[in-house]
């Protein structure tokens, strides 16, 4: 399984918060929710976006993804004012702190200025990705837009008369909706955007590096040689050290490190797993072992690291986003 296909298949991407935003110029809106990956759909109308210092413009039909956790600005217009925050845990306020929930609310998942307000976008926002998220969103940019027509107009047209129902299982499908939109923004914008620089992705565009990435991320307890990632890929052990170091940009079996190291991260959420089922699952000979690894790349110990998970979403971006200076990832 690659990384796209595991970005959603972890425990901090259940529940992603969706809702209609519904807006009568003149509006903006700064988010500083920190989260991890928000989806933007334009299903009417249009504005701006302006993440990490660069402006979009968005019309009806484009998808945002804006990569977290620093904040965003969406408005009508560069010039318009301010007119709510978004802060952490999807408590909205005015700017100068008066909260603003309620008096913007329209009914189920529908919010804005203006109920029935010509800019209309779907906003749908992950408070966390998990470690393995991270693979996929490190190669976006702050904001990664992708023009209309690029996705299934009745996939979105689906996920917009999803968000007004409000039947039994409501938030699963919205959740899978949600999670298949982001997924074909995903493929859509990196498809339109070959990588500049060294990355997994990068590697998946080359026959013998993405066969070695296959049999990594397919099977990651495996206690892989280079040599055995050669015979994959029907290449010498010195030909995929040299492709894939310059496609992905860090050896194979420090890539293989990194990729252990992220599963375990994200494996840590479940606490029915024990330090050693959980090693055994991502290719270490017992818990010490891991919490050895786990210790040397990131600081903290896996100990350590469960109880901040149980601190709430902040702390748990906080050490997921912690970097990883014993492995690399190019």
């Amino acid at each position: 399984m690659d990384p796209l296909s595991q970005l959603l298949a972890h425990p901090h991407a259940e529940g992603a918060f969706t809702l209609l935003m519904s807006m009568r110029a003149p509006w903006a809106v700064r988010v500083e929710d920190e989260a991890a990956l928000t989806v933007v759909i334009v299903t009417s109308g249009g504005g701006l976006l302006e993440a990490g210092g660069v402006v979009h413009e968005l019309r009806t039909g484009d998808v945002a993804l804006v990569r977290g956790p620093l904040p965003y600005r969406v408005a009508d217009a560069a010039g318009s004012a301010t007119v709510a925050i978004i802060e952490p845990g999807q408590r909205c306020v005015t700017p100068d702190g008066a909260p603003l929930d309620l008096a913007l609310a329209h009914g189920l998942r529908h919010w804005g200025n203006d109920a029935d307000g010509p800019d209309r976008m779907i906003v749908a926002s992950y408070a966390d990705v998990g470690s393995v998220g991270r693979f996929v969103t490190e190669v976006l940019p702050d904001a990664a837009v992708v023009e209309a027509g690029a996705l299934d107009p009745a996939l979105v047209g689906h996920l917009a008369r999803e968000i007004a129902r409000d039947d039994l299982g409501q938030s699963v499908v919205l959740d899978r909706l949600v999670d298949v939109v982001t997924i074909e923004s995903i493929r859509a914008w990196t498809a339109a955007h070959p990588p500049t620089r060294p990355s997994w992705l990068g590697g998946v565009g080359d026959p013998v590096v993405s066969a070695a990435l296959r049999a990594m991320h397919a099977e990651p307890e495996r206690a892989w040689t280079v040599a055995d990632l050669a015979r994959r890929a029907a290449v010498s052990r010195a030909t995929l050290a040299a492709r894939f170091t310059e496609r992905v940009g860090t050896p194979p079996l420090r890539y293989l490190t990194s990729w252990r190291l992220a599963l375990a991260r994200d494996l840590l959420v479940d606490r029915s797993l024990t330090l050693d089922a959980v090693a055994q699952r991502v290719g270490y000979s017992s818990g010490f072992a891991l919490s050895t690894a786990f210790t040397r790349a990131f600081d903290v110990s896996p100990a350590a690291y469960r109880r901040r998970l149980a601190e709430g979403p902040r702390l748990i971006g906080a050490a997921a986003g912690t970097t990883d200076r014993t492995v690399g990832r190019g």
